[in-house]
């Protein structure tokens, strides 16, 4: 464990800005497992463990129910190393998720994100309007 910085549930749990709850809940729920447990059955969470939280905190606010959220930490843990690099030599064997659920997974992504670039012209636009108001800049037209 030297050298890499392993996070207690709390510690894990702040870094994301999340409750320790949810760490508990995640980690109960297989979405999040410990790289490691100490002699009194303290769980430690690797960097890895940091970036999955937050991607499940991040598919969680775009939408997805927890099992969609569960195959993508499925999957993404099927075609990465523990440390979270990319596996050049996975192969659909290594996957445990159904052609149906990974069907109904990329339809549902491809929802999301045809609805996010739908909005990408009006989020600039909001971005660049709440800059010029909050900077002292002219206002323009949201129209424009």
């Amino acid at each position: 464990m030297t050298g890499t910085p392993y996070h207690t549930t709390a510690e894990l749990a702040r870094a994301a800005g999340v409750t320790r709850r949810t760490v508990m809940h995640y980690a109960d729920l297989g979405l999040l497992t410990p790289d490691s447990v100490t002699a009194s059955g303290r769980a430690l969470y690797g960097p890895y463990a940091l970036r999955l939280l937050r991607d499940l905190m991040d598919l969680r606010a775009l939408g997805l129910t927890l099992e969609e959220a569960r195959d993508m930490v499925t999957l993404r843990r099927a075609t990465h190393t523990p440390d979270g690099t990319y596996r050049h030599d996975w192969t659909r064997a290594d996957v445990p998720i159904s052609d149906e659920r990974l069907q109904a997974l990329q339809a549902r992504l491809r929802t999301i994100q045809s609805a996010y670039e739908r909005q990408a012209d009006n989020l600039a636009r909001f971005d660049r309007w709440l800059t010029k108001r909050f900077t002292g800049g002219a206002a323009e037209s949201l129209e424009g």
